[in-house]
């Protein structure tokens, strides 16, 4: 299964960014500034991979839609991909100050987030909240000071995330 998801992932990674491999260095890097081109990235790679997931064995069984099952995807990264993650330094925000949910009542909880502590955490309450907050609308639209910065720091961090769990040696499959 592993080798399956690693071939999936692979054409799946060449397809999303084959057409950054088309712009000049110089208009890559002025895009990497525009927190929309940022976000576009993070949604079309999260998607991409959700795609892969499901191919490759990461499905919720207990629907009866096709879902990519991030908690199972999560557990088969194991501890030793969270413990990196921290090492590496590529999430101090989306760990320390992770993000909220907006509530029914239009009122983001909780009002103080804990930081994350494990790898099931980071994928599921980060890096898919992240996505979710974004895809439905709650990114880039003001906020307090720092808000927009905040949303985009956010957004490349998940994506750092995503990246670096779809090229995680240590992943087996359930």
């Amino acid at each position: 299964m592993v080798v399956r998801f690693r071939g999936v992932v692979q054409k799946v990674i060449h397809r999303v960014y084959r057409h950054a491999s088309r712009m000049t260095d110089r208009a890559w890097r002025i895009s990497l500034d525009n927190p929309y081109v940022v976000a576009g990235a993070f949604a079309g790679q999260f998607g991409d991979a959700e795609y892969a997931l499901k191919r490759s064995g990461w499905m919720r069984l207990n629907k009866e839609t096709a879902e990519a099952d991030w908690d199972a995807f999560a557990r088969d990264l194991g501890p030793e991909f969270f413990s990196a993650v921290v090492d590496t330094g590529i999430a101090k925000t989306l760990i320390g100050e992770p993000p909220r949910r907006l509530m029914n009542d239009l009122v983001w909880a909780p009002e103080t987030p804990v930081p994350l502590a494990n790898v099931h955490e980071l994928i599921v309450q980060g890096v898919c909240r992240v996505r979710n907050s974004y895809l439905h609308g709650e990114k880039f639209r003001g906020g307090p000071d720092g808000q927009w910065e905040r949303d985009v720091t956010l957004i490349k961090e998940a994506h750092a995330v995503l990246q670096a769990a779809l090229a995680w040696p240590g992943c087996t499959s359930a």
